[in-house]
């Protein structure tokens, strides 16, 4: 028959050993063997241990016999005598049955496997609703045993709620033909209530119709959303509502008065003064700390039915809807005005706050949101010029002004390139000698058709739109140039001070101005930089420096306005500075306001312990000039000795009134 017979034996135990050593393919038995094993027996051990097919051979058909042989699931049973047709029939029956089996036993291994290892519950039914398959996950998520699901009709087992309050509920008794990811809530065996995702399919068997349930627990899905919602609409700092929840919400109030409410509402944006100070000079820990504070006080001071948000940085708005009027509007932005505007206590100090409010009040001519958010943004920066916890509401000359703004950004741009901006000097008078010191340099912008510009109109602008840049150094190597002109005219032995802004300090100032220098040939000791205090203290390492490195090239460094910002004393003594100027704020009043002098001669005092010089800007009047000299101040400018004046009017003027010996020029 072509099969090869690895061995034969006539004992049971020996038979057991055998098929166990050799492994074979097939086994043909006899039932009665020559020991107390029989051959029913010896194949039950057999097959216990080793999966072969196993053909009993026997000249008994007795059903005592027959029911025996059953118990060891034998492949075939063949009477004696057989002829070898017969025989080799049921091998081939027999092992190709076996290798079926062994196939179907592998996949159904590979199956549950598969489906015990899957995170989704799988639960397959037949078309009368019996449970075919039920796997680990399934009854994880439901609760239910196994054996408890599978006597028992799906919907029990999965009773099923809306996912939301319009939503579908799906019916498992009568499961339609195809869903898929449709939330809903299951009710457990337990009880409780879980989210899950669920999909069903129906497949077409044979002789049958199956419905494949597959479903997952969305839990933990449904907590990552509601994160990724607030972070796409919640501050994580503050955990207010974010600047694009704020103007949905705005979109919301105006699209509403468009359907014919009429009714008014408000939006305040609060500004905190002098913020970016706090922030970089105290640390961002202690600026979190503040916004966090604020965020809180608003919080607590504005209705349920008003919208706050930490809009940017740190401005906060607030939809106040509705409002019964501007002065509605102007007490409620009033009162968190006054919430803010208490101490915070930071560390070891307490640390005095305020804010500024733009407000704006709804009315027909906004169309959209944006609209007014940029002019509440606008009434912020009209507030923050005019004095700390000021408010100011938006008009139509605001929004002049916005244009305005725009129109001089333009204008500067093309003077830029038209060469229209120039540099006058301001003479500094030594106090004891009533001599020349040196000058400050000052930008100029003449306008073809509106003649000189105000610097208070043209710097801020060009601050804000970084135009700074260009004309910081356009003046910087205007005055190189103007110094190495007089020194040839015979006309030295000063300085000139060129301002610095803070979008300057951005930038490596050291490299421009040794580039410059050596370009234009002068001497660096001819020179002077001058910053404001609100500079000095943003980045005051970097700053330090930075300021080292223009001072070890033989400038002369002086900070400007001096007693408006916030740095100490102990600040103070780390910069290379050489000359405090008072600011003028503090001069305008000398006379008349006792406060004023007496700070006037606390800087003095200050400049005089850290060995500067000071320099007081702003004097007009013999009195001023009096207390000054009196209070041991070293320098003096304003138009008491002169205006601002061209280069080419300087040398002249200062012979005429004689602050300076006469120029012999080659």
């Amino acid at each position: 028959m072509g099969y090869q017979v690895v061995d034969t034996v006539t004992r049971g135990q020996v038979a057991i050993e055998q098929a166990l050593a050799l492994r074979p393919d097939l086994i043909l038995m006899d039932i009665h063997l020559a020991d107390e094993i029989d051959g029913v027996e010896a194949a039950i051990q057999i097959r216990k241990q080793f999966d072969v097919p196993v053909i009993f051979c026997t000249a008994y058909s007795n059903q005592e016999t027959l029911d025996r042989a059953k118990v060891s699931d034998p492949y075939g049973y063949v009477l004696k005598p057989f002829d070898n047709r017969e025989l080799e029939i049921n091998i081939e029956i027999a092992l190709y049955k076996h290798r079926v089996e062994k196939d179907l036993s592998n996949t159904r291994n590979r199956l549950d496997a598969t489906l015990t290892s899957i995170s989704d519950g799988v639960i397959v039914t037949s078309l009368p609703g019996e449970i075919c398959l039920y796997n680990p996950m399934a009854a994880e998520i439901t609760g239910w045993g196994t054996e408890d699901a599978v006597s028992m009709e799906l919907s029990r087992i999965m009773p099923l709620s809306a996912f939301e309050e319009s939503g579908v509920v799906l019916d498992t008794a009568s499961l339609p033909d195809n869903v898929v990811n449709l939330r809903q809530y299951l009710r457990r065996e337990d009880g409780s209530e879980l989210p899950i995702e669920i999909s069903s399919n129906v497949i077409n068997a044979r002789d049958d119709e199956l419905t494949v349930l597959t479903f997952r627990d969305i839990s933990q899905q449904l907590q990552y959303e509601r994160q990724i919602r607030r972070s796409a609409f919640y501050d994580d700092l503050t955990e207010l509502p974010n600047r694009a929840l704020f103007i949905d919400r705005l979109e919301n109030s105006l699209n509403r008065r468009k359907r014919g409410v009429k009714d008014h509402f408000a939006v305040s944006f609060f500004g905190l003064d002098g913020f970016a100070v706090i922030n970089e000079g105290l640390g961002h820990e202690a600026g979190d700390l503040v916004l966090n504070e604020v965020a809180r006080r608003i919080a607590l001071t504005v209705r349920p039915e008003d919208s706050i948000s930490r809009f940017s940085g740190d401005i906060f708005a607030v939809l106040f809807d509705p409002v019964d009027s501007a002065a509605g509007a102007i007490e409620a932005s009033a009162r968190i005005q006054k919430a803010i505007d208490k101490p915070i206590q930071l560390k070891d100090r307490p640390l005095d706050i305020s804010a500024s409010v733009g407000i704006v009040l709804n009315h027909d001519m906004y169309q959209s949101a944006d609209e007014i958010v940029r002019d509440a943004d606008t009434a912020l920066h009209r507030a923050k010029l005019d004095a700390k916890g000021a408010y100011v509401i938006f008009d139509n000359a605001m929004y002049e002004n916005a244009v305005r703004f725009i129109e001089r950004k333009s204008s500067m741009q093309q003077a830029m390139m038209d060469g229209a901006f120039e540099v006058h000097f301001q003479p500094i008078v030594d106090v004891a000698t009533e001599k020349l010191v040196s000058f400050e340099a000052l930008a100029r912008w003449r306008h073809p058709e509106e003649g000189f510009i105000s610097p208070a109109e043209f710097i801020p602008i060009a601050e804000r739109t970084g135009l700074i840049l260009p004309l910081g150094e356009f003046v910087l190597r205007t005055v190189c140039q103007q110094i190495g002109v007089w020194q040839q005219q015979g006309f030295e032995g000063f300085r000139v001070a060129v301002n610095l802004s803070a979008r300057q300090f951005e930038n490596n100032v050291p490299d421009l101005v040794a580039g410059i220098i050596r370009e234009t040939g002068i001497s660096p000791d001819s020179l002077a930089l001058e910053i404001t205090e609100g500079i000095a203290m943003k980045n005051v390492d970097q700053n330090i420096k930075m300021l080292e490195d223009l001072r070890e090239l033989g400038l002369s460094i002086s900070i400007d306005d001096f007693g408006t910002g916030y740095s100490s004393l102990a600040y103070l003594k780390r910069f290379p500075l050489n000359t405090l100027k008072i600011d003028i704020s503090f001069i305008r009043e000398i006379t008349t306001n006792l406060d004023d002098r007496e700070i006037t001669r606390t800087i003095i005092a200050m400049g005089q312990n850290l060995q500067l010089k000071v320099l007081a800007e702003g004097v007009e009047t013999d009195e001023q000039v009096k207390i000054l000299r009196q209070g041991g101040c070293d320098y003096i400018q304003g138009y008491y000795y002169s205006r601002p004046m061209p280069a080419d009017e300087v040398i002249n003027f200062l012979e005429l009134r004689s602050l300076i010996a006469p120029v012999t020029r080659p």
